[in-house]
């Protein structure tokens, strides 16, 4: 007798916390963060489920309550809540309480910042599309000059651990070359070691000679994730003393990558008109200017966040405007001496639009990794520190 044939569709596989990271890192790799920045995953399991995800420029109370009321179990923000190593944390500071909040809430945070604003889809093209700037001759305001700072980073483990330890690598933006991740190569082997006194091995005696079965685990990093790649290492790794090298390479590596963009717009304006489209794009009641209202604009610079740091190096003749998040009253004046037009469209105002855009790259990348019932959504309920009065 035939039996029947089962009908029902396979279900798609449940997505866990390391691939949204991993599909983010490849969207915009972490090697392009600057020195300072820390990104990645910041708090949470990465072997956890998902989870329903929801996008937002920073955490805050009202992102919290947002995450919970829609039931998201994962975070992705901009901005990082944790820049740089806690000596505590406690509800003393707004950065502690909102991190015990987040904890509380059982909520994983994973941020993209320096490197999302490196990259031509991120927050720069957001705000490129927004003010009209052409498509064809967009270029990088300062583009990612290539770079020698590779390090190969071989580490011996058990067997055992592999999987976790290359986990731990690409959570750590390591093992990253073009557009794959957790790119390693292993070699078998055996270890020994004799455990003295004091010691406590994940395995064997001590004062007696042990073996094991190791593998010794390759992949490259840049120096800069060096210390998160330590990091998230030892925290996987079973042996109480992990032996590593880092050994220096000589590869250049250049990409399509950048701080900024220039663009120009379909028609030549004015920087009074220039500024009333960037109000009304934005949907802002103002704006910053520097410079006379009858400038003629037709390129276009653009840093989002704060831009202090372009006209430092502004190149004459580069750009007829620029366009930022905020500045400061020194930068202001010297881009004033430099007759170069500024407008100032608020550090929140220029980077909060990228989150519709991010949740939709984040859910598309997934999708065609087989993960489509993931749900991923951009806040809603966000605001802006910095009112403006009339």
């Amino acid at each position: 007798m035939p039996t029947a044939k089962n009908t029902a569709k396979p279900k798609n596989p449940e997505a866990k916390v390391s691939d949204l990271v991993r599909v983010l890192h490849r969207l915009a790799p972490p090697r392009l963060a600057e020195s300072w920045d820390n990104v990645g995953l910041q708090v949470g399991d990465p072997t956890e489920a998902l989870g329903k995800v929801l996008v937002a420029l920073e955490v805050t109370r009202e992102v919290l309550a947002e995450a919970r009321k829609i039931g998201a179990k994962t975070l992705v923000t901009h901005h990082p809540l944790i820049f740089r190593p806690a000596k505590s944390i406690t509800p003393a500071t707004p950065g502690g309480a909102l991190l015990l909040e987040l904890a509380r809430s059982g909520l994983t945070l994973v941020a993209a910042h320096t490197n999302l604003d490196s990259v031509a889809w991120g927050t720069n093209g957001e705000l490129a599309d927004r003010l009209g700037l052409q498509a064809a001759g967009r270029q990088f305001l300062r583009p990612a000059q290539p770079t020698t700072d590779l390090l190969k980073y071989v580490v011996y483990t058990p067997a055992t651990h592999v999987d976790a330890v290359i986990a731990a690598v690409n959570a750590a933006g390591a093992g990253m070359i073009g557009n794959y991740s957790h790119c390693t190569f292993r070699t078998e082997g055996t270890g020994t070691y004799l455990p003295h006194e004091g010691a406590h091995p994940s395995a064997g005696q001590v004062g007696k000679l042990e073996s094991a079965a190791e593998v010794r685990l390759e992949c490259v990093c840049p120096k800069s994730r060096i210390e998160s790649l330590l990091r998230e290492v030892r925290s996987v790794h079973p042996y109480e003393e992990i032996a590593y090298d880092l050994i220096p390479l000589a590869n250049a590596t250049s990409e399509a990558a950048g701080l900024g963009m220039l663009g120009t717009l379909a028609k030549p304006t004015t920087l009074a008109a220039f500024s009333k489209l960037a109000k009304k794009t934005l949907g802002l009641t103002s704006v910053g200017l520097v410079g006379d209202d009858k400038a003629p604009i037709e390129r276009v610079a653009i840093c989002t966040g704060a831009g202090g740091e372009i006209i430092r190096t502004w190149r004459r003749g580069e750009a007829d405007v620029l366009v930022t998040g905020e500045m400061t009253h020194h930068d202001c004046a010297d881009a004033h001496q430099l007759g170069v037009p500024v407008v100032l469209v608020g550090h929140w105002a220029s980077e909060a639009i990228v989150s519709p855009r991010l949740a939709g790259t984040l859910a598309g990348a997934l999708a065609e990794e087989g993960f489509a019932d993931v749900s991923i959504v951009a806040s809603s309920k966000e605001v802006n520190p910095l009112r403006r009065v009339n």
